[in-house]
């Protein structure tokens, strides 16, 4: 599996879409978080959250 997944669309990162004052910014990951459930993830919230890249950690999200 690689650690890079090519999409039609960037999903809008799931941390900042679910904050308090709504923010639509790009994921750059989807990913497993240290929360548990799999997230689309931006740059700050992978460092703070993400598990990694590779099979059963997330995938970088480059668009097509």
């Amino acid at each position: 599996m690689s650690t890079e997944v090519r999409v039609a669309v960037i999903p809008p990162c799931d941390f900042c879409r679910m904050a308090i004052v709504p923010k639509t910014v790009p994921a750059v990951v989807d990913g497993k978080t240290t929360l548990g459930p799999w997230a689309n993830m931006c740059e700050p919230h992978y460092s703070q959250y993400g598990t990694g890249l590779g099979t059963g950690l997330g995938q970088k999200l480059i668009k097509s």
